[in-house]
């Protein structure tokens, strides 16, 4: 039993290893290292020592897992992550108003009055056609 949760744990953690370092940073230096202290460990019979060994690798992969959720979600849904203007744009979106075109300097255009009307008429249309 013990040998089957070592090599399970052994696989889990390597697994981990290349979904956050191995991929990224394009080395296999933490795998390595992995490889390295369970070859180091092989001999070891001390059903005790195995148990303690087999419970710190479990802690270092449900740290791990649980790390890569959290920067999953960090991305996903936070606003530091976000840039300022999509964070606004968000923001207002979900009390249902809109942000106002940005006026760019390139290319201005002035609302004179028929075109003002008409874009009024077009955003009260708009607001009350969603509900």
């Amino acid at each position: 039993m013990a040998q089957t949760q070592t090599r399970a744990l052994y696989r889990q953690l390597l697994k981990e290893v290349n979904l956050q370092y191995t991929k990224v940073a394009k080395t296999d230096l933490y795998a390595n290292e992995i490889r390295s202290i369970y070859r180091q460990n092989k001999d070891i019979t001390d059903a005790a020592k195995i148990a303690s060994l087999n419970q710190t690798a479990a802690d270092v992969v449900t740290f791990m897992k649980g790390s890569r959720k959290h920067k999953e979600l960090r991305e996903l849904y936070s606003g530091v992550v976000m840039e300022q203007k999509l964070k606004i744009e968000k923001s207002a979106n979900l009390v249902g108003l809109q942000l106002p075109e940005q006026y760019d300097p390139e290319s201005p255009r002035p609302l004179d009055g028929s075109d003002r009307e008409q874009a009024v008429a077009d955003r009260v249309n708009k607001a009350f056609s969603n509900q």
